[in-house]
């Protein structure tokens, strides 16, 4: 199972790496503002990833016993990511803004509306990055998987 261990490690990590270089970019001029706010959006693309990895493992795990690479797999676990990054990002604004009461988060279209531009926006920058590495990421999962079949069946 060290492949799922190094998926979920990645997952983990690369959000924050990713939202580092986005606010390095942003605030240069401010960087404490801009770790506050890698912060945020590492901690929701993290979970966003780890929510992604847990769903496609299986599909990964399937690929790797049949003996065939995993980019379909890695470049669906790419949008979900993404997806839910937007999603959660959403509920997160939405959520503070109802705790703070400082006032109306929205209707339900305006949530969903939100959670489409995050999810595009995510993309932009660093996603232009990030979204072919989880591609890759999965690709070289399975194959680290299938490897590690192989030595079990010895």
């Amino acid at each position: 199972m060290r492949a799922r261990l190094v998926l979920h490690a990645v997952a983990l990590i690369a959000p924050f790496v990713a939202a580092g270089a986005f606010s390095a970019l942003l605030f240069r001029s401010e960087m404490a503002a801009g770790w506050r706010q890698a912060g945020v959006l590492g901690g929701i693309g993290a979970l966003a990833a780890q929510i992604a990895a847990a769903v496609c493992w299986r599909s990964l795990d399937r690929h790797a016993r049949e003996g065939r690479g995993a980019w379909k797999t890695g470049l669906g676990m790419a949008a979900l990511t993404h997806l839910l990054f937007g999603a959660l990002l959403t509920t997160a604004f939405a959520a503070s803004i109802r705790f703070l009461d400082a006032g109306d988060a929205g209707s339900a279209n305006d949530l969903l509306l939100q959670a489409v531009f995050f999810s595009l926006a995510s993309l932009t920058t660093v996603g232009a990055v990030t979204f072919p590495f989880t591609a890759w990421l999965a690709h070289a999962t399975a194959a680290l998987r299938r490897k590690e079949l192989a030595h079990d069946a010895r």
